[in-house]
């Protein structure tokens, strides 16, 4: 560590007068009650990461432009850092600069504007969200009841500062790498999005099959008239599909007792009947796995992803033959074109008779949560529409593509987080000095255009 870098607190570095750190405020001023469709959007705890990570702008309350007036104090814009005040403490979030111009935050959080003259605001987001200051947050702590802190902690938390320049340039190293990482994760979102958007177009809309029959002049029954009034209107602007895949779908509809109107020629099967439940031997716990590794495993929470380990895996997926996952308690799925292993409550799955590509999207969402119990039996008795197998297979080439790229840009996203993982704490300390940090970053990121 250079001479040039400086021990402060966060108090120092806050903005001067009576706003640059507070806390959010009271739960009286700001009851449920208040929260309304529109306006000022309040940060809470779900907008939040632990560790590092990119705030989550989404799922907010909001309230009116008057209740955000009457708290003023707890007013916080772009590139504030925000922070857990009871709960999930070490939770951080950078305030971005879009899709909003200012939030109130909860009042289980507190928040930090920073005095740009003294601190670069990514750099000390950065420095706050490091795994040492989580633990450091987290230590000192009160740990009864729930885990709390308040703000006189938080305005004499140490920081170590280098200079202004040398601030910003680290946190342009760590936020380009976060930026890669952000975009991955967004354009396998848009990737996912595609795959159920064709699923639901043909086997839950049946689109092609209402098309045909508009162009036979079959009669469309009444609970596709909007879908079919929908198609007509595209007119022209319909995409037609290859003329070898539309010559699959039927050109009629039938009636059915256990499903209504469904393509003529397709079956009503229970899922069960497309399902193969795969053996596995070893369950996977926490202390099992480790942050980066060559096997992933998934869980049944929300992030999905456990951790990794080393060792065989349990379930040998492949692009060619993928497999995926059930959480029995959650309901939530995983597709997978790479082998991984799994932790307790969870279900490795493979289409029995059909393309597993196409089972997993006529699977997922089938079974939604009720509560914290098992849902696999719920599952199995559920009923699905069957195209014929070569529809289904037609289907799967198109998602399997799709796929190869998701499994790309989430190898990639993992090693750009370990490398991102691995540079922070040298360059917060000094270790590693920018311009060795800066061609690390260049490299990784040209190697991973290069595989693209």
């Amino acid at each position: 560590m250079g001479s040039e870098w400086k021990l402060s607190t966060l108090g120092e570095i806050a903005r001067a007068g009576n706003h640059g750190l507070v806390d959010g405020p009271f739960g009286s001023n700001l009851p449920a009650s208040s929260y309304t469709e529109s306006g000022v959007p309040v940060i809470r705890g779900s907008n939040l990461t632990l560790g590092l990570g990119r705030f989550r702008a989404a799922e907010f309350v909001y309230v009116s432009e008057g209740t955000a007036e009457r708290l003023s104090r707890s007013i916080c814009i772009p590139s504030d850092i925000v922070f857990t005040k009871k709960g999930t403490l070490g939770q951080t979030g950078f305030v971005p600069d879009t899709p909003f111009s200012k939030y109130l935050i909860s009042s289980n959080q507190m928040k930090l504007s920073v005095d740009r003259g003294k601190a670069d605001p990514l750099f000390v987001y950065y420095y706050v969200s490091s795994g040492s200051s989580v633990e450091r947050i987290i230590r000192d702590s009160e740990s009864t009841g729930v885990p709390k802190t308040n703000l006189n902690y938080l305005k004499s938390f140490s920081i170590l500062l280098p200079t202004l320049t040398e601030q910003k340039a680290i946190a342009c190293i760590l936020g380009t790498l976060d930026d890669k990482i952000d975009l991955n994760r967004q354009m396998n979102t848009t990737l996912e999005t595609m795959a159920q958007a064709l699923f639901k177009s043909w086997f839950v809309d049946f689109d092609p099959v209402i098309d045909n029959a508009l162009a036979a002049g079959n009669t469309i029954p009444e609970p596709f008239h909007a879908r079919a009034e929908a198609r007509k209107a595209l007119g022209d602007q319909r995409k037609p599909l290859p003329a070898a895949i539309q010559q699959q779908f039927p050109d009629r509809f039938v009636l059915t007792e256990e499903m209504g109107w469904v393509p003529e020629g397709w079956k009503v099967n229970e899922i069960k009947d497309i399902l193969h439940r795969l053996k596995v031997n070893k369950r996977y716990k926490k202390k099992n796995v480790e942050p980066f590794g060559d096997i992933p495993v998934f869980e049944q929470g929300a992030k999905i992803l456990l951790g990794y380990h080393c060792n065989k895996p349990e379930v040998s997926a492949t692009q060619e033959k993928p497999a995926f996952v059930f959480g029995d308690h959650t309901c939530v799925t995983k597709l997978s074109t790479e082998p991984f292993s799994i932790s307790e409550n969870v279900i490795a799955l493979q289409g029995e008779g059909f393309n597993t590509y196409w089972v997993y999207y006529a699977v997922r969402g089938k079974q939604s949560f009720e509560e914290y119990r098992r849902h696999w039996m719920e599952l199995t008795v559920k009923t699905v529409v069957t195209p014929s197998k070569e529809l289904a297979n037609c289907y799967a080439d198109f998602v399997s593509k799709l796929a190869l790229k998701q499994s790309s840009l989430s190898r990639q996203t993992t090693e750009l987080t370990q490398l991102r993982d691995t540079l922070l704490p040298k360059l917060l300390s000094g270790e590693l000095r920018v311009p060795e940090a800066d061609a690390v970053v260049a490299s990784a990121l040209a190697d991973e255009v290069a595989t693209d």
